[in-house]
């Protein structure tokens, strides 16, 4: 799925659904969370948002208004995968009793086996080149954690590419 204001994503997710031989789902926060629930892999590709005051309302931002953490709670069967190509969706925030609330960690413990997710800023621009790497990668069979590793290792010095970490069990497809 993909989120307004990023010139790129919708290109972005096209590629990357033609990398696994699947059609794109696009839409509002309904339509996305119907294709994440009991996927295999899901990209997002959305402005991200974390909300350091109230961490469940941190959102992906998509065509129809934000996809927060309470929206994910509702997932049946969380996708296997999850790649999230938005800017700080890696980042958790720490709550009472050393409690890590955000939108990789959501994932996690609805029961999602990895999460590729950006810990910093990711320009539109630079975010398309090394999804589509990181998929075909995936999409060969390679774990979640040695795709990333590899992708990143290629693009050298860019910075987009050295802020995305791999949290979770190592799930290949």
């Amino acid at each position: 799925a993909s989120g307004p204001g990023l010139p790129g994503a919708a290109a972005e997710v096209a590629e990357v659904a033609a990398v696994h031989g699947v059609t794109p789902a696009v839409g509002g926060a309904e339509e996305t969370l119907a294709a994440l629930d009991g996927a295999r892999l899901a990209h997002l590709a959305a402005h991200g948002r974390v909300n350091a005051a109230n961490p469940l309302f941190s959102a992906l931002q998509l065509a129809d208004g934000p996809l927060t953490v309470y929206d994910l709670e509702r997932l049946r069967i969380p996708p296997r995968l999850v790649v999230l190509a938005a800017c700080e969706s890696g980042r958790s925030v720490v709550r009472a009793g050393d409690e890590l609330l955000g939108l990789s960690t959501t994932f996690l413990s609805l029961g999602t086996r990895c999460v590729v997710a950006s810990m910093v800023p990711v320009p539109d621009a630079h975010a398309r080149p090394l999804m589509i790497a990181l998929h075909e990668r995936l999409a060969a069979g390679l774990p979640a954690a040695t795709a990333l590793a590899l992708t990143q290792e290629e693009a050298g010095d860019d910075v987009t590419a050295a802020g995305f970490v791999c949290i979770g069990a190592d799930a290949g497809l």
